[in-house]
């Protein structure tokens, strides 16, 4: 028996003044290969809907996936092709992004603190940073307190090779605490184009932008070091 799909998100085309055709996306849990359906309805007229991956959504299907409201969809896919992986439909159903709250102006994500030592989560975490381990990293992320942030940072220094510079970028990729902000100060100037859009991001405390730096699903290195330059933020 197939797991109910999951609505992500209604909305209507643009050029559709009187609301007639109602548009959707959902996520099917039972479907890891293709757990995203784009659905269309027109008044009575049966229900056209297409079956597909994250990346076809937002290559092929970003009108659409903007008109329902689900634009978190976005970085989410140029994660995914970051990581050379494809997400499981509950990875995705995890990264849903909570409600906004009437008044935020800005996408700014608060860390969960679960209250677990530094001393019990550092070992591990030092080890996947070296290990350049992303999709553990992503795991991490969730984990995460001020006590432990402060302990990574530590641990950074701006002599270490990219690859690894980029690693502790990933994991702080959300951060606002201002310890973090030496580490993404350098994190301009990687040649990683994801690890500077989300110095952007955590320098600016604008996390929006990153969904304004995507074209065609992937991070456009034009677009965000002109939103750099924007920003005023100097790449030394």
């Amino acid at each position: 028996m197939h797991a109910p799909a999951i609505a992500l998100g209604f909305g209507h085309p643009p050029d559709d003044a009187q609301r007639r055709t109602v548009l959707d996306v959902h996520l099917h849990l039972d479907f890891p290969e293709g757990p995203l359906s784009l659905g269309e309805r027109s008044g009575a007229a049966p229900d056209i809907g297409t079956q597909t991956t994250l990346q076809e959504i937002v290559e092929r299907y970003l009108a659409h996936v903007r008109a329902c409201g689900c634009e978190w969809l976005v970085p989410l896919a140029a994660e995914e092709k970051l990581r050379g992986r494809k997400f499981t439909p509950h990875e995705i159903l995890a990264r849903r992004p909570a409600p906004t709250p009437p008044l935020q102006t800005q996408a700014m994500p608060k860390p969960t603190r679960r209250g677990k030592p530094a001393a019990e989560l550092m070992p591990g975490i030092l080890d996947a940073i070296a290990a350049c381990n992303f999709e553990k990293l992503e795991c991490l992320r969730d984990e995460l307190s001020d006590e432990i942030v402060g302990e990574i940072v530590k641990q950074w220094h701006a002599g270490l090779p990219w690859e690894i510079k980029d690693a502790y970028a990933s994991l702080l990729q959300d951060q606002l605490s201002d310890c973090v902000h030496p580490l993404f100060r350098d994190a301009l100037n990687s040649p990683t184009v994801e690890t500077r859009a989300y110095a952007l991001c955590v320098l600016t405390g604008d996390f929006t932008q990153f969904t304004s730096v995507m074209t065609k699903g992937g991070v456009d290195a034009v677009k965000v070091d002109a939103a750099i330059a924007k920003a005023g933020l100097r790449r030394e």
